[in-house]
């Protein structure tokens, strides 16, 4: 089994206009923007990391060597666009998708045989099954979700706060705790 994703984000999990309204950063200074955004990008896949899921909606693929009773994919599933696999004969199937159910509920979210219906036999071979699906919340920052984007900009403020007032934060410090904790109810088992 693997799992790659196949296409990035394309979008900031928050928009260059609420991390400078964070940070206290006039929104027409623009020397550093480049750094808000790598900073961004780390805090976000830090918190992806803890997590398990995918925020901004992104293009993942997943191989098997046979279909299992249900395919587990990323949280949360945002659609599934192909199941592919290899017939018998080695030739390569695209599924319908009238013979699978997407379930988007549960989560992380899985694959199963539509009612009335079972997975096709495949060739006995390494990746015989491929599902490209997307993975995320949506593909802006405004459909994730409220406890993410809290903690991806105390995260920023306290990475701003450090580089700029010279290795330590300034001013009140953060909760730590409080930041850790505000994750914990979007934990999902890791595919």
């Amino acid at each position: 089994m693997s799992k790659e994703q196949v296409s990035a984000p394309v979008a900031l999990a928050l928009t260059m206009a609420e991390a400078k309204q964070a940070l206290r950063i006039e929104e027409d200074d623009t020397s550093l923007d480049i750094t808000i955004g790598i900073w961004i990008k780390g805090i976000t896949v830090e918190a992806e990391t803890q997590t398990h899921r995918c925020f901004v909606n992104r293009g993942m693929r997943l191989t098997l060597d046979e279909f299992p009773d249900a395919i587990q994919l990323s949280a949360p599933t945002f659609s599934v666009e192909a199941v592919r696999y290899l017939d018998q004969n080695g030739i390569e199937q695209t599924m319908h998708p009238a013979d699978y159910y997407v379930d988007k509920v549960t989560k992380p979210g899985y694959i199963v045989p539509a009612r009335g219906k079972t997975w096709p036999a495949t060739e006995a071979h390494v990746n015989a099954v491929t599902v490209d699906y997307t993975a995320g919340y949506g593909p802006t920052a405004a459909t994730i979700p409220d406890e993410v984007r809290t903690y991806i900009l105390a995260k920023l403020q306290v990475q701003f706060e450090t580089a700029v007032g010279g290795g330590s934060p300034v001013g009140k410090p953060f909760n730590v705790e409080y930041l850790d904790r505000l994750l914990d109810s979007l934990w999902v088992p890791a595919l």
